[in-house]
């Protein structure tokens, strides 16, 4: 869950907000995508998506490309998420906002004009053509409905991987989306900007796995010395000592690492956690069967190997009765 006000402005906010569905649409394959062994055939345009290759990587890329966004309201916040998820290459984007402009649209939705206000067509229909030509990739949709009745919302929202609302609708109708949403297995984000203040809500369901809780390169270094050394009541382990010239390792006690050029083959290519016991220093729970103080190795390399971790998420009305 996040859902919090705070003092930011609209543009910083749409940025946090599309960073969030982004990932949240990463995590869904579409089974049209994916063959009989299992494996995913869609192409990923290197020269496209160069840029973001670098920061999401190719397997992200490609559940990206397979993942569906619906759109509600195409205000400001909307206009803004639907434009750089089209540019980043989720599969389809279905435009959701019947209502005609306004005079305060102008200030927000950089695609409307003075012309568009009081005009018949809706924000999204207006919107649709600019944002279509962003990437031939991304089939760019226009919901049919009239309204954002109660009927028509829950309709379109079906076989979505994302549904991100951006108006203000009821609460009824929000929470009856949000559990629809939840028992087909999507994600909800509910997101506002009110001047200078902003408010976002995500719900991805009870078991949703992040593969990278930081998005920081994984930490690696040179290590010093990696010795035979007694861990607890006479049990033997590993005390690994990184090179204090190259700073502290920033290990937390539970991460995990794996070793190269270490010249010990029960170390190598295999993944370990790790307990800190100090800025430069770390232990291993592995016995090599070698005696106390023995010397295992004087040089190498370790790298951090990030771990997926699991977050449940809580239903909007399930946070507003109890915060």
């Amino acid at each position: 869950k996040i859902s919090y006000n705070f003092p930011i402005t609209e543009r910083i906010t749409v940025t946090f907000i599309n960073w969030i569905t982004k990932m949240a649409s990463s995590m869904e394959i579409d089974s049209e995508y994916v063959n009989m062994e299992g494996e995913n055939e869609e192409k990923v345009d290197e020269s496209l998506y160069s840029r973001q290759l670098y920061v999401m990587g190719h397997e992200a890329q490609r559940n990206l490309q397979t993942s569906s966004l619906l759109v509600i309201g195409l205000s400001g916040v909307g206009v803004e998420i639907a434009k750089n998820t089209i540019l980043a290459g989720v599969k389809k984007v279905e435009l959701y906002d019947p209502d005609v402009p306004n005079s305060f649209d102008l200030g927000g939705n950089f695609y409307l004009t003075e012309d568009d206000v009081n005009g018949t067509a809706g924000r999204a229909a207006i919107c649709h053509p600019r944002l279509a030509e962003l990437n031939p990739y991304v089939d760019v949709t226009v919901s049919s409905a009239t309204d954002f009745s109660l009927d028509s919302v829950l309709t379109a929202a079906k076989g979505h991987t994302c549904v991100v609302v951006t108006v203000p609708l009821k609460s009824e109708l929000l929470a009856q989306l949000n559990e629809q949403i939840r028992t087909d297995g999507g994600k909800f984000i509910y997101c506002l900007t009110l001047g200078l203040f902003g408010q976002v809500f995500c719900d991805f369901g009870d078991k949703f796995v992040v593969n990278d809780t930081n998005g920081e390169q994984p930490l690696n270094g040179l290590l010093e010395a990696i010795v035979v050394e007694e861990l607890s009541e006479g049990k033997l382990g590993l005390a690994c000592k990184v090179l204090e010239d190259q700073g502290r390792h920033g290990l937390e006690s539970g991460d995990v690492v794996k070793f190269s050029k270490v010249k010990h083959e029960k170390l190598a290519d295999k993944d370990f956690p790790i307990k800190v016991t100090g800025p430069f220093t770390f232990t291993v729970d592995l016995d090599l069967h070698l005696p106390k103080d023995s010397v295992v190795a004087t040089q190498g390399y370790y790298t951090e190997v990030k771990q997926p971790t699991e977050m449940s998420h809580r239903s909007l009305m399930s946070v507003i009765s109890e915060p």
